[in-house]
């Protein structure tokens, strides 16, 4: 098990995968339309590593690595595949993208829906600090809370 660059070819399968999950179903997020986001952000090279079990991509990291307030790097998500949570993957996700993240800046951004207290713990057990609500900024439904970490 490793964190390593998500491949092109791996990005159907996977999007299959994230697609079942109930954030992506909340979020309308189809494996077509979501391995389309993933493709592109591919073309455009930004940054999506990938947790690998038996050579298998199992869960993936997106982000982009500045331009968040002129100031750092944008966490945009972070998906398991289900049954991929709790061994883990989401810590070494995580650190992997703090490391990258401070290389280009100082700080790092992400946001959180309101309804994913489960995410939420995670973030603030990992040292990021939740700065507050943007309401209804995807959905009318769903605040999004931001958090932030200092990273170096």
């Amino acid at each position: 098990m490793s964190v390593r660059p998500l491949r092109a070819e791996e990005v159907p399968a996977l999007a299959a995968e994230l697609a079942r999950l109930p954030l992506m179903a909340r979020y309308g997020r189809t494996a077509e339309a979501l391995g389309r986001d993933l493709s592109d952000a591919l073309a455009r090279g930004e940054g999506l590593l990938a947790w690998d079990e038996g050579g298998d991509a199992r869960g993936l990291l997106w982000f982009l690595r500045g331009g968040t307030f002129g100031m750092g790097a944008y966490l945009k998500l972070v998906a398991l595949a289900p049954g991929a949570q709790g061994a883990g993957a989401g810590a070494a996700l995580l650190a992997a993208f703090e490391a990258e993240a401070a290389g280009a800046g100082r700080h790092a951004f992400l946001l959180v829906s309101d309804f994913n207290a489960g995410a939420q713990r995670f973030y603030e057990r990992h040292g990021w600090t939740r700065v507050g609500p943007l309401p209804a900024l995807v959905r009318p439904d769903v605040d999004e809370i931001v958090y932030w970490k200092r990273l170096r």
